[in-house]
């Protein structure tokens, strides 16, 4: 086995060249580097022979050589260059298998780049010649340079200079037509001396420059069953705007921008040396990739093609405008890029017509509806099956040509349209042949073939009857789009919705309302406007049944408290319902799986069947014959063949409904729309592709000089906003009783044998309102770095129209004291000696080496008191991560106490981990005097809600 990856963040890079180039653009990877290269390292040279080279350290990472730069096309047959990992005795100084601290601190430096786990990232290399080189050729950024210094035109051209193209952009991006025109005969601008002075001009230049693959429009005529007045059958004239997939896929693979997050070749990825515990996340990580190389020939590179269609409405408030958008994209690019909407990675297709079909009748639209979807999907994808099958020769963006197989393999879309897509009726599964009345079992049921639905649709169209096509539950569509496309199971392909299926559909439309049944409407919105703040949680102030639009936004927020607010209010039974629908549905949104948790995500599946009865006892259902409840079993396989399943949610694609589809049509005159739409996103595609061109040249011409920036674990203000604060005030305001003892204690076990000072009544303090603390970043919840605010601020008098402002008081988790950590305060000296060393990243933090607390004051040392590299924060303990409660399987705690008083410290704000959520214990209802603003003060014991983010689940579970 082997892997290919950074040395120094481990992120995998599919490229030898790219994990070059990464090292060099990286700051805190190139200053690894660079230290690597003051210790001598005894390596053996890489034999010439294999498709590595030695490397010379004393040269920078862009002047590393491979054999294919130095003897041109000799010996490229491979075509998949990677970094190899072999087996050391002896770690090399830069090797990360075990990182030197999992959380940086104040004096090191951070990479935004998610860090793998520390485990290690183990790949195993596809057995067979993949991805052959058979070329050079110039990318689309090549091409562009090329005619611009043969017609010896400047960068900026057809603009003046670089204001101009500047002005340019901003007016395509931000300004209309009738407003361009406003704008352009301004005096100030026309004085300015600009190309261009109206409107039409402008976009003249604009059309001059180079933009995707162009627009066709193909005429459908849809001829129905209705008899006209003339004795003929109704006919409808519709448009199908479109463009070739194959060139859209040829723009994607020869873009330079994605050079670095492009891979040619399926992997096998391990968390171990042995290979036990497989990795998911890309689609290069599946089956399906892996199995589909086997069948091509030698050297080829698959270009796993990823649809997603869906209608939206395009008029506001009133009309009924609407656009039916299909969009591509490709599994070869990293789904971290194919999600930004600023990349680009995906490219709009095509417009599918919109008709209300009345040439049919009535009974018979829905099942015309199905045909023509599907024609007008034939059409569009054609080009594919030919392409698919024998190959094209691809540029692709490192600058070789290869030979690339567009091939079908995910198709992105909700219920209704995976339904249409897959020519059954809604009242079966797309995926597999289960009965409509065992929908509710969790049982293994065929999966459907495409080779025999194609058939059975056949017999059907022959014969008219036929017992195969209503036990599958088929629609009479009897030239299905996909039944040309080569290595393709359309049905595999219909890739798992959690927006529509989990969210909206298994948690909001089926759990709520089964608890909201049980508990009662008062006692929810109660429990929710009682729930204890945490940052950037939506407190939902009047409960939920006031809410009237439901989005996923709000589905995932009271996703995040919905088990801790049930504990105590409905039997054990149905809290186990919801526990393991809710541990389902989180494990569903990781971005990384391994074995162990897709175990663990089956696992949930069936302790939900198991415990499912208790709702029919309880006369809430009477069966589970629900289709978004059965679609659950389905996502364990398609992450095994297709990556994590976040890399095809829905939510993508109607974002990109905004830019391909509203903002076009709002651009246009409302009349023949379509077209206008079209041409608008042309002209919007030429200003990115020229954009990202200039980037291009510009980080290619750049000197690659940098400064990192100075990075911290922590931040708080450069000065606190509350000077000269008394112990009368904090004791009062803050409620920290304790403070002054506590800040003894702290002094005297920093201070060691010096002699101190000791803190007394008169003393002032300056004190901070807030901090942040970094948390992330994390390549399995897909959580960025960040930084999480922590709030230690009294209530605040109303002031004016402003209301009083209630105090708050955060709760964190905190370090242990039993982590090697030591601080020694020097007194009165500009000399820190700070020592700090533990391992607890922040995505994995161990239960028992952290301990809940709520911060009541963050606070400077004063100086007559010593000097500390860190601010100060005085805290009330909770009791350590010791229990359990065995039904919501949450950590519970309550007040550690000292003398019977609360158990208060002050610590170095460093040893805060993260925010940490607690929800009240009660019983079968809530205690009328508790709000939100005193609940932590009332409740006498909490649970530790492990399900307030993706990060704390994984590491509490």
């Amino acid at each position: 086995m082997s892997t290919h990856r950074c040395s120094y963040c481990l992120k995998p890079i599919p490229t030898a060249s790219g994990v070059m180039r990464h090292v060099s653009q990286a700051p805190a990877c190139w200053r690894q580097w660079r230290k690597a290269l003051e210790v001598p390292v005894n390596a053996k040279p890489v034999d010439n022979k294999t498709h590595g080279t030695a490397v010379d350290d004393t040269c920078d990472p862009e002047d590393w050589q491979y054999e294919s730069d130095q003897d041109g096309l000799r010996n490229l047959h491979e075509g998949h260059f990677v970094q190899q990992h072999g087996a050391r005795n002896e770690p090399l100084p830069f090797d990360l298998g075990e990182p030197q601290s999992k959380r940086a601190r104040v004096e090191e430096s951070v990479n935004d780049t998610p860090n793998r786990p520390s485990e290690g990232r183990f790949t195993k290399q596809f057995v067979r010649i993949a991805a052959k080189i058979l070329g050079s050729g110039r990318t689309v950024f090549e091409s562009m340079e090329a005619v611009e210094a043969a017609n010896e035109r400047s960068q900026w051209a057809p603009f003046r200079n670089e204001e101009e193209w500047e002005l340019a952009r901003f007016l395509m991006k931000n300004v209309g037509q009738t407003k361009m025109d406003e704008f352009l005969k301004l005096d100030i601008v026309r004085k300015s001396g600009v190309s261009f002075d109206n409107a039409r001009s402008f976009l003249k230049y604009v059309d001059r420059l180079r933009t995707g693959p162009g627009w066709a429009c193909e005429m459908i005529d849809v001829e129905g069953d209705i008899v006209a007045e003339d004795g003929t059958l109704r006919h409808e004239q519709l448009e199908l705007w479109r463009r070739d997939p194959v060139e859209c896929v040829r723009e994607l693979m020869g873009n330079p921008a994605f050079r670095d997050v492009m891979s040619y070749v399926p992997e096998r990825a391990y968390t171990d040396a042995s290979g036990e515990n497989r990795i998911y996340d890309e689609m290069w990580t599946g089956d399906w990739w892996w199995d589909v190389q086997t069948k091509l020939p030698d050297g080829a590179v698959v270009a796993p093609i990823i649809l997603s269609s869906d209608k939206t409405t395009l008029s506001q408030f009133s009309g009924d405008k609407k656009a039916w958008l299909v969009y591509l994209t490709i599994g070869n690019i990293s789904k971290d890029v194919r999600r930004q909407v600023s990349a680009h990675a995906t490219v709009l297709i095509g417009y599918l017509p919109v008709s209300k079909l009345e040439c049919f009748q009535k009974k018979n639209r829905s099942l015309a509806g199905y045909c023509l979807f599907h024609h007008s999907m034939s059409l569009l994808v054609c080009p594919l099956a030919d392409a698919g099958r024998h190959g094209r020769e691809m540029v692709c963006a490192d600058g070789y040509i290869r030979r690339v197989h567009p091939i079908l393999a995910a198709y992105i879309a909700d219920f209704p349209e995976q339904c249409l897509v897959a020519c059954n009726k809604e009242s079966r599964c797309p995926r597999c042949l289960v009965q409509s009345n065992k929908r509710g079992d969790l049982e293994e049921c065929a999966s459907r073939s495409m080779a025999d639905t194609y058939k059975t649709l056949q017999h059907m169209k022959k014969n008219k009857r036929s017992r195969k096509f209503d036990a599958e539950g088929l629609r009479a569509v009897f030239d299905p789009f996909w039944k040309e496309l080569p290595f393709t199971d359309i049905f595999t392909c219909l890739t798992p919705d959690i927006l529509h299926q989990l969210h909206k559909g298994v948690f909001h439309d089926h759990l709520v309302q089964w608890c909201v049944s049980i508990v009662g409407e008062k006692e929810i919105d109660a429990r929710f406007q009682a729930m204890t703040q945490y940052p950037a949680l939506r407190h939902f102030k009047k409960g939920i049944s006031s809410v009237s639009q439901w989005t996923g936004t709000e589905h995932k927020e009271m996703q995040r408290v919905f088990v801790g607010l049930l504990a105590g209010a409905v039997e054990d039974r149905v809290l186990v319902v919801a526990r393991s629908l809710l541990d389902f549905i989180y494990y569903a949104q990781l971005q990384q799986h391994t074995d162990t948790t897709l175990i663990a995500m089956e696992e949930s599946l069936k302790s939900f069947h198991e415990h499912k009865h208790v709702l029919i006892e309880l006369e809430l259902r009477e069966d589970f014959n629900v289709p978004k409840i059965h679609s659950m079993q389905h996502y364990i396989s398609s992450i095994r063949a297709l990556g994590s399943a976040d890399g095809y949610n829905t939510e993508y694609p109607e974002r990109l409904h905004i830019d391909y589809a509203k903002d076009g049509y709002h651009a246009s005159n409302k009349r023949d729309y379509v077209e206008q739409m079209a041409l608008w996103l042309q002209r919007q595609e030429a200003v990115h592709y020229k954009s990202a061109y200039l980037a291009w040249r510009k980080s290619r011409d750049g000197n690659g000089d940098f400064e990192m920036p100075p990075q911290v674990h922590y931040k708080v203000a450069k000065t606190p906003p509350r000077h000269q604060v008394s112990i009368d005030r904090i004791e009062c305001d803050y409620g920290a009783v304790e403070f002054i003892p506590a800040l003894e204690r702290f002094l005297a076990s920093r201070l060691g044998g010096y002699q101190m000072i000791q803190p007394f009544r008169f003393d002032r303090f300056n004190v901070y309102n807030y901090m942040y603390v970094e948390t992330g970043p994390s390549i399995v919840t897909g959580h960025s770095r960040s930084f999480q605010k922590i709030r230690a601020s009294p209530s605040f008098a109303a002031r004016g129209h402003k209301s009083e402002t209630p105090a708050r008081f955060d709760t964190v988790f905190i370090l242990g004291e039993d982590h090697p950590h030591t601080e020694i305060i020097t007194l009165n000296s500009a000399y820190i000696l700070i020592s700090s060393s533990w391992h607890c990243d922040c995505t994995n933090y161990p239960s028992e080496g952290v301990q809940p607390a709520q911060v009541r004051v963050i606070f400077k040392l004063p100086e007559h008191l010593g000097s500390y590299p860190h601010p100060l924060a005085y805290v009330e303990w909770f009791t350590a991560l010791h229990r359990r409660d065995p039904v919501s399987s949450l950590y519970v705690v309550s007040r550690s106490t000292r003398n019977h008083r609360r158990n208060v410290s002050v610590i170095s704000i460093d040893r805060i981990v993260r925010p940490c959520h607690l929800q009240a214990r009660c019983g079968k209802e809530i205690s009328k005097d508790w709000a939100s603003a005193n609940v932590l003060e009332k409740a006498t014991s909490f649970y530790v809600n492990s399900y307030i983010d993706l990060d704390t689940f994984l590491a509490l579970e």
